[in-house]
């Protein structure tokens, strides 16, 4: 075992590295990754975190760093990311703070440890960066503020997966090739759970295989290309991905290995009809209500978890329900969030030492069986696949080793269908495995891990493969669907299809839509506004994972219908607005009578809700009886809190005729004279104008307000400190210089980047630019401001487009040999000119054939170059200047004192 990392691993994590994760550790300083890993659940797979994390140091110490800088860790399991999250924070703890007392046996390793990983950064900040990508808190930024700096995101495939393909779910123009870059080069994805979503492992390594092809044509030891590296992770392999990582005979000289390899499991098969599968598993579990223990109860659907949860409080008796929890992947994310955090139920299941006073209960479906550290002491659950038989198995004594024994209560009796679907005839097979399995026993089986594993290798692959989750069809990639998505500055194009389907597979599950509510809707509605209007608000204002819930499409209308016939009980003509957001993020309004009609297409949408249709039971899932919110429920639950306060607030501005402002939070309904200090204002929408109102006295707007520091990481245009175009600049330049020699990228490369610097924001030093940054001191051309007019005051004009034409004059620039790629840099990095800007964009400075000139010639610079690099090249070379830029626009913030909060004007 390699000493170093032995001290270093314990030291991160307070465990002593396994065998296997020192073999894995030894392959990865070799850049040798494997193309999966096969890890018994309950042995700490996801220490592969760690692993690249040290491999990465240890590279860094040899003098030459080739793993990839940051790792993506997906899985498709909303609290299985949070779980992810939580444990890299616990590791960035250590680094930041070395010398806490928790740890201070290992400051000085720690402490070795984080200058190596600084060493490799751009910038001043932790050692390493860490967010999470789930719909959540807006996204903190850390990732992609610079992209030297080693970095972990934890995060969804739809989330991650959208952004990859050039097509991040509520993504703008500007952010679109920006994510793609920053994913889809230089990166370790780890692909968690990968069994559960074998469409997404094959799209991983089409896009692999597309960019070493890329990789190929560009040629030379000069190419700046990073191609993604790939690895599988599961407990439940399908085969599929070569190159397997596993455990190895002399893994089981750990005792940690061989205890829970070991741990005792017992399963008893309960034949049952599907009509008596609810009775019988509240038999099961209530069997246990003496023993002070704690029992997990998995079924297949959400319907069957409510049967269940009702039938057993119901038969527990009055009192139980605080020891009973329900969790299922259709509740809100809200209320997810507070039962992972709080609900005592749940914290008993996630700690093995936690003693019970009482018997408790988690009813779960799919969504409590993955990657979760729950360890119960009994499971009771129906048929299932085998895949899913497995990991429900590593939900329960998990860590063996102390005289334990799990039992396994399996209700259901799947001979009894005559006709079956794809996913039935897979419980049919698991079944029958059963079964075969059991009559070489007694009564019960054992289902310890090893001894699984030695059942499941007597087993033709081809039974095992029957007895999977039927694995959907990938949908195929091609090279006109990848150009397509990359023309990322086109909004709408003919015939380019949403990526669903090309992250999850051509399944034949049934659609699911997401549902949110809002306050705004209402105010938004009856101001009449416009869905322009209504777009800009939600592309600013998105709608977080936490406030969604999502279920099949078909349920959500029948609930809503429900709901709706609720609702006419007392007014037969009431109706509710409601939005609808498509995969890109796109609004339109409807009513909820058209949506809930046969025909209305609801497949994949998000459809918001006014906080007065109601619809939301106590347990975060739709209810067509709830018109009104049970106690403690809060319908909207939009507003973001971070450290220090908030970081996003709405607010509803009242400005009288003599130009006076009255802010009101739009949820607690707080007064003020301002906006919270620390926050400006990101969007405004009119909600009346003056000869809407009847007495003319005063307007009314519904105001977005976020952290200056949050907008200048998400888009630097939106920066909030007045900076000097040449200090802007000079900053920039220097901080994409420090980058490029970071990355060690190849020295015209470097130099390409520098000059796209030097030159990115020449075009604001126009009248009509000024104007717009409210410059009316005289002090030279500014490059930020503190405060701007709308942008209506530009009329179409982009600084970029001007910053192009002044480039494409200059003589000395015409020698350049990377002349394309600076061009193309300049005007590409606020997400146009992928591959075109609008006529409006062009600057009157210049005359109209100019103009036209320059605008043809971006589009077929942009062809080019994305034929000379690859699409995921160019657009990381594109976000290495927005990173620059992004940079300098921050520390501009911090650095600077604004000039008062000045109200944008409309």
């Amino acid at each position: 075992m390699h000493a170093s990392f032995a001290n270093r691993f314990l030291a991160l994590t307070g465990f002593a590295p396994m065998r296997w994760q020192s073999r894995l550790f030894e392959r990865f300083v070799d850049t040798d990754l494997p193309d999966a890993c096969d890890i018994p659940t309950g042995l700490g797979k996801t220490s592969v975190l760690v692993i690249w994390l040290l491999a990465l140091v240890q590279q860094a110490e040899n003098g030459e760093v080739h793993l990839p800088r940051r790792l993506f860790y997906i899985v498709n399991r909303r609290t299985v990311v949070d779980q992810a999250t939580n444990t890299v924070e616990r590791l960035r703890r250590r680094l930041v703070d070395p010398a806490n007392y928790e740890w201070r046996d290992h400051a000085e390793i720690l402490s070795a440890i984080a200058r190596t990983l600084r060493g490799l950064s751009a910038t001043e900040g932790p050692p390493i960066a860490l967010s999470t990508l789930r719909g959540e808190l807006a996204d903190n930024e850390e990732w992609k503020a610079d992209p030297a700096r080693p970095a972990i995101v934890v995060g969804t495939i739809d989330m991650i997966g959208s952004r990859l393909l050039f097509s991040g779910y509520g993504d703008g123009r500007y952010g679109r090739a920006h994510h793609a870059g920053l994913i889809g080069q230089d990166a370790l994805i780890v692909h968690d759970e990968a069994h559960l979503t074998p469409a997404f492992g094959d799209l991983l390594r089409a896009i692999s295989q597309e960019q070493q092809r890329d990789g190929r044509r560009d040629g030379g030891a000069d190419t700046p290309a990073r191609p993604i590296r790939v690895i599988e992770l599961s407990a439940t392999s399908r085969g599929g991905a070569g190159g397997c990582f596993s455990l190895e005979p002399d893994d089981g000289a750990d005792a940690i290995v061989r205890a829970r390899l070991a741990a005792a499991k017992r399963l008893r098969l309960h034949p049952a009809p599907d009509d008596q599968v609810t009775a019988k598993i509240v038999e099961c579990a209530k069997a246990h209500d003496d023993a002070r223990c704690k029992v997990l109860i998995y079924v297949r659907s959400p319907e069957q978890a409510q049967r269940v949860d009702a039938a057993l409080r119901k038969s527990l008796g009055e009192g139980s329900g605080e020891r009973i929890a329900l969790l299922t992947g259709t509740i809100r994310g809200y209320e997810r969030d507070r039962l992972v955090e709080a609900n005592s139920v749940y914290r008993a299941l996630l700690s093995s030492d936690a003693p019970v006073e009482r018997t408790v209960y988690l009813v779960s479906t799919s969504a409590g069986e993955v990657g979760i550290d729950l360890d119960a002491d009994h499971i009771v659950c129906d048929l299932t696949t085998l895949d899913s038989l497995i990991q429900r198995l590593g939900r329960v004594n998990r860590r063996g080793g102390d005289g334990r024994c799990a039992r396994v209560d399996v209700v259901g009796d799947a001979s009894t269908r005559a006709k079956r679907s794809e996913l039935e005839t897979a419980i049919a097979a698991t079944h029958s495995l059963l079964q075969q399995w059991n009559a070489h026993t007694a009564e019960e089986i054992d289902a310890s891990p090893g001894h699984l594993r030695r059942l499941l290798g007597n087993v033709e692959p081809e039974v095992i493969v029957a007895a999977f989750s039927p694995r959907p069809k990938a949908a195929i990639l091609t090279d006109i669907l990848l150009d397509s998505w990359s023309l990322t500055s086109i909004e709408t194009m003919p015939g380019r299809p949403e990526v669903t389907a090309f992250l999850h597979g051509l399944t034949q599950d049934p659609p699911e839509t997401f549902v949110a509510w809002r306050k705004e809707v209402s105010a938004l509605h009856k101001a009449g506004a416009d869905e322009s209007a209504l777009d800009r608000w939600f592309r600013a204002c998105r709608i977080t994972a936490r406030e969604r819930l999502h279920d099949r499409t078909d349920r959500v209308k029948s609930a809503l219908a429900g709901l709706l016939k609720s609702h006419r009980k007392t007014n037969d003509s009431i109706d509710f607005p409601v939005v609808l957001l498509d995969e890109r993020g796109a609004a339109r309004w409807s009513r909820l009578s058209d949506i809930v009609g046969k025909d209305f297409d609801l497949a994949y949408r998000t459809l918001v809700l006014p906080v007065q249709a109601g619809g939301l039971d106590r347990n975060g899932m739709l209810d067509a009886k709830a018109v009104m919110p049970p106690d403690g429920i809060s319908l909207d639950v939009a507003e973001e809190e971070g450290a220090g306060g908030e970081r996003r607030g709405r607010w509803l501005c009242r400005r009288s005729p003599d130009g006076n402002e009255r802010y009101e939070h739009l949820l607690t309904g707080q007064v003020r004279d301002d906006i919270p200090a620390g926050l400006r204002e990101h969007e405004r929408i009119a909600l009346k104008q003056p000869d809407e109102v009847e007495d003319e006295a005063e307007t009314l707007d519904l105001i977005l307000a976020e952290t200056a520091r949050q907008s200048a990481l998400d888009n630097p245009e939106t920066a909030g400190a007045r900076q000097t175009l040449s200090v802007h600049t000079e900053a920039v330049a220097t901080r994409i210089a420090v980058i490029a020699e970071r990355l060690r990228l190849p020295d015209p490369i470097k130099a390409a980047l520098v000059t796209a610097a030097e030159w990115h924001d020449r075009g604001k030093d126009r009248p009509v630019w000024q104007r717009y940054a409210r410059n009316d001191r005289g002090t030279g051309p500014l490059a930020k401001s503190a405060t701007y007019l709308h942008p209506r005051a530009l009329g179409g004009y982009r600084h970029e487009f001007g910053s192009l034409l002044d480039a494409m004059a200059d003589a000395e620039l015409r020698s350049c040999p990377e002349r394309d790629l600076v061009l193309h840099l300049i005007a590409a990095h606020h997400g146009w000119a992928r591959p075109h800007f609008e006529p409006r964009a062009y600057d009157n400075t210049w005359t109209t054939a100019e103009n036209d000139e320059a605008a043809a010639g971006v589009m077929r610079r942009f062809g080019r170059l994305q034929q000379r690099y690859g699409r995921w090249t160019l657009a990381w070379l594109e976000s290495l200047l927005r990173c620059a830029d992004a940079v300098a626009s921050r520390e501009a913030v911090e650095s600077l004192n604004p000039l008062p909060a000045d109200k944008v004007e409309t």
